[in-house]
């Protein structure tokens, strides 16, 4: 997978080196944002980005039903626009006898899912160029809940303002690994209510124009991440079993517990 440039980032913290330390609290929130804007960019029902609205689309186009704004390709991917990045899925259907169907329908109990996101996203916090690709399996689509599981893998460099440090720009490479672990999904609401994700994350960051005097940075930092869906539709954002962030699923907001 190419690097690529997705989110911006804010960083204020005193000068390091560029060698592997240990992350700060600045670098903590800082990762935060980054996963929440890969989670979920916007508002909900459809209009917004991020995987939680991916995997919606995933399940409707397994059931047969077309998401706003998609088209099938002549190559049989399934093609579609959210906030400037191109969703393409290559969807194989089965039904609840274990038989492969011809086309996605009403009928398509389980799914295997190849997903690519690709394009260039902006935001008021953040822009993006995205590259980004996984697979997932949906089982129990004529249940009530739907489960996914699959795996991911990423590539960033960003520039990004941070939205716990006023004024401070930073530059951040990010690689990680995402394995998903039986994501629940109501397939009426098409809304997460359990499950989580975990991150392996290798950062690389540099930052200037940090406040109050402090020097610029160029440090590398691996942090380990578990993102878990609630009914309430919010996430709990776990960094390094220190770190607690929640994540609000409708417009992207995450809040640091102090």
């Amino acid at each position: 997978m190419n690097r690529t440039t997705l989110v911006t980032l804010g960083l204020s913290i005193a000068a390091c080196s560029s060698s592997s330390s240990p992350a700060t609290t600045a670098d903590y929130e800082d990762t935060a944002q980054a996963i929440s804007s890969s989670t979920v960019t916007g508002g909900n029902g459809g209009v917004g980005g991020g995987e939680v609205v991916a995997m919606a689309d995933a399940m409707s186009i397994a059931l047969g039903r077309m998401p706003l704004g998609f088209l099938r390709g002549t190559d049989g991917h399934f093609h579609g626009n959210r906030m400037g990045v191109d969703n393409n899925f290559t969807i194989t259907c089965k039904d609840a006898a274990g038989t492969v169907l011809a086309a996605c329908d009403k009928t398509t109990d389980s799914a295997t899912v190849d997903v690519k996101w690709t394009g260039n996203l902006q935001t008021p916090n953040f822009t993006a160029a995205v590259d980004r690709e996984g697979t997932w399996t949906i089982t129990g689509l004529q249940s009530p809940t739907a489960t996914i599981n699959g795996d991911s893998s990423f590539s960033l460099d960003t520039t990004m303002t941070s939205i716990f440090h006023q004024g401070v720009t930073s530059t951040y490479s990010f690689d990680t690994t995402a394995t998903y672990n039986a994501i629940q999904i109501a397939t009426q609401e098409r809304q997460a209510t359990g499950g989580s994700v975990s991150f392996e994350v290798k950062a690389h960051r540099t930052v200037t124009g940090t406040a109050m005097g402090s020097k610029d940075v160029d440090k590398s930092f691996d942090i380990h991440a578990e993102l878990t869906f609630n009914a309430d539709h919010t996430a709990t954002l776990v960094l390094d079993g220190t770190h607690t962030f929640t994540l609000d699923l409708s417009n992207g907001r995450v809040d640091h517990k102090h």
